[in-house]
């Protein structure tokens, strides 16, 4: 009995956003199956779906705790809610994964005003200020901090709108704040997905006007450039006993786009040729991967 109450008490308390769908429900399906974890708290703005899947984690593993937590990342009051009631019915936050990510259909110059403030507020403003109120239970357990950014930050391309800059905002930050934490025993990676077949993907291709296509960089993925959701979580969920400061998913698939970065950065007129030449196959581009 002493044994299974020392067990539990050494299993992280995670805190998961963007959890209803996509590579969140598979990371929490990876972190219960296993049985890695005390409790883990899901937050996203589907409560049918949060439901669902915490009915399906209660079933597969009776010692962990579900909490199920709807609400929407873009309201400023979210991220202060969240922690307060992880903390309120836990004691504490161990693991934090920032994995929410929204995306737009429209290049820059098409978005609506309202809408590239709401990707802000839930790509980059919502990371940080959950990080911030969770910092004092992180460092006191010397937790981990898991930022879900993107590949395609590695070139800067006008298909991806505000989504890129979202993106290399968080990757600027999840280097500073590492740095910053680095004596205080709190580890903090970045994941780095290239192209992943989740429902992220096909909720930014509904959104694409009738008649149009979507953008070749969701729409013409080779096969061999697109990752396994559970493969990707699989390894995000390695990173809690073998952290990295960065772990790309995978290897193979984000190569591609480092490259066009490094050619786009030496030469950026042939960068931009190349970026121009992508843009003009279709009309309105959508949201890139990751």
């Amino acid at each position: 009995m002493v044994d299974d109450v020392r067990a539990s008490r050494s299993r992280p308390v995670v805190l998961l956003t963007g959890a209803s769908t996509g590579i969140g429900a598979a990371l929490a399906r990876e972190l219960v199956r296993h049985e890695k974890v005390q409790a883990i708290v899901l937050t996203a703005r589907r409560d049918d779906r949060l439901q669902q899947l915490a009915n399906e984690l209660k079933s597969a593993a009776v010692g962990v705790e579900v909490l199920t937590i709807a609400a929407d990342l873009a309201d400023p009051a979210t991220p202060e809610r969240l922690v307060e009631t992880t903390l309120e019915r836990f004691g504490r936050i161990d693991v934090l994964v920032n994995n929410a990510g929204l995306g737009l259909p429209t290049l820059f110059a098409d978005s609506i005003p309202d809408h590239l403030a709401r990707q802000i507020a839930v790509n980059l403003t919502a990371p940080l200020m959950l990080t911030r109120l969770s910092l004092p239970s992180l460092i006191e357990h010397k937790g981990m901090i898991i930022n879900i950014g993107s590949a395609i930050t590695c070139v800067a391309s006008s298909a991806l709108g505000a989504y890129g800059a979202t993106k290399a905002a968080l990757a600027y930050w999840n280097d500073a704040l590492r740095r910053e934490l680095y004596h205080t025993g709190v580890r903090v990676c970045l994941v780095e997905p290239g192209p992943i077949k989740t429902e992220f993907m096909d909720a930014i291709n509904a959104l694409v006007p009738p008649g149009e296509k979507p953008h070749p960089i969701l729409d013409n993925t080779a096969p061999w450039m697109t990752a396994d959701v559970q493969e990707a979580a699989r390894r995000v969920v390695r990173l809690m006993d073998h952290p990295k400061r960065r772990l790309s998913l995978l290897k193979r698939l984000v190569w591609p786009f480092r490259l066009l970065g490094v050619i786009a950065r030496l030469c950026p007129p042939l960068g931009d040729r190349l970026v121009v030449m992508l843009q003009r196959e279709t009309r309105r581009p959508a949201a890139g991967p990751a």
